[in-house]
């Protein structure tokens, strides 16, 4: 898989196309889901704790299946994690009480730790060392497409052939993913047999305590504008809000190939400075924002900033721990993007309700800048030992 210097395998295609058609399946069921919980009896109070669930379980069971994906065959696992989400998307078609959601919930949950941490992994097999970030750049690509396919691939079902519709669909296209991954030529890079013992670093990395607080730095602009991006546009008085998602989107998907090339050409630490400017400056900007144009271009801002700068962490926290730890690097990772994501709401609920949208964004450019500080700091250490 490594003879010489390709992105662009076969292989590597193929987990590209699977984590389209699997990011879409996603994408299909989330949006309707406070919709069909109320459909059976779910009070509308409730209905974002349950959505939720699926992530709360996930970021539990990521240092698991971060153990489990460099222990075990990853293209198995990741099948697992695809028949795992049929099974779970099926039961939501039968489910008639909110009990029965729940549950299927925490279920659906445990597939996603596995599909979400160990597909990282498992694509970063298949790509060269000098390529990494560039490589990962794609994945990334990938998953952003699927949220533009997904959402409105599942309301046009809904709308043609109800909403129990939408899950039997979303089992399909999972279904595709299962059978394609299955025939991904593969030859895995296992760790040497010995006995497994419950050591921290077999499930979490500590030598990348300082990338998780940066991913969760990064994060917490994700989960601030998931909740609250509308609610912003109309304190703001700004219409067409929605555009935000489009731009970040497209912005995304033309960037990230020339910032992965740029990271494996000129490495993290010219990749992380300009990342934590750039998003800084989105922050900043947010705050000020009073008319569409100024949003988008913040848009523009934090897909560049954010975009480059969790893909530098991915990849070096790869480069640093290797294949053998690779799904630890993976599920470390996406621990500090987990909680960035729940610390995001959290925090955005107690200023919103105070001092309002520009002290919270203002604060949270002033985080992003001292992340500069404490990165040159921790490469003088890194570079004097």
């Amino acid at each position: 898989m490594r003879k010489n210097e390709k992105i662009f395998t076969l292989p590597f295609l193929m987990i590209l196309f699977m984590s389209v058609i699997s990011g879409s399946a996603s994408y299909m069921v989330n949006p309707v889901l406070p919709a069909f919980l109320v459909s059976r009896g779910a009070p509308m109070e409730i209905t974002g704790i349950i959505s939720s669930l699926m992530s709360l379980v996930a970021l539990f069971g990521r240092p698991f299946a971060g153990a489990a994906s460099d222990r075990f065959n990853k293209k198995k696992i990741m099948v697992l994690s695809y028949l795992l989400s049929i099974i779970c998307l099926y039961l939501y078609s039968l489910s008639n009480s909110v009990p029965m959601i729940i549950f299927v919930r925490i279920l659906h949950g445990i597939a996603f730790s596995l599909s979400g941490t160990v597909s990282m992994a498992f694509g970063a097999d298949f790509l060269p060392m000098s390529r990494l970030g560039e490589g990962l750049g794609y994945i990334g690509i990938g998953t952003v497409i699927s949220t533009m396919i997904g959402p409105q691939l599942g309301d046009y079902i809904g709308t043609q052939f109800g909403m129990e519709q939408i899950f039997l669909w979303a089992c399909v296209l999972n279904l595709l993913c299962a059978i394609g991954t299955w025939f991904i030529p593969y030859h895995p890079v296992i760790k040497k047999k010995e006995a497994f013992h419950f050591k921290l670093e077999n499930f979490y990395a500590p030598e990348l305590n300082l990338y998780v607080f940066f991913m969760g730095i990064l994060s917490i602009g994700n989960g601030i504008l998931l909740y609250y991006l509308k609610d912003f546009g109309s304190v703001r008085s700004i219409a067409s809000i929605n555009l935000y998602y489009t731009v970040s989107s497209i912005v995304t998907v033309l960037t990230k190939p020339f910032t992965g090339k740029w990271l494996d050409k000129k490495g993290v630490a010219y990749t992380l400075y300009p990342a934590f400017v750039i998003s800084a400056v989105f922050a900043f900007l947010f705050a000020r924002a009073y008319t569409l144009p100024l949003v988008l271009i913040a848009a523009v801002l934090k897909s560049i900033g954010q975009g480059s700068g969790q893909s530098a962490i991915q990849a070096d926290s790869l480069r640093k721990l290797g294949l053998e730890r690779s799904g630890v690097a993976s599920s470390s990772c996406y621990i500090g993007m987990d909680l960035g994501n729940v610390l995001g709401p959290a925090i955005g609920a107690f200023v919103i309700s105070g001092p309002g949208y520009g002290t919270l964004f203002n604060i949270y450019g002033v985080l992003l800048l001292l992340c500069i500080p404490i990165y040159y700091l921790y490469s003088r250490k890194r570079s004097n030992q």
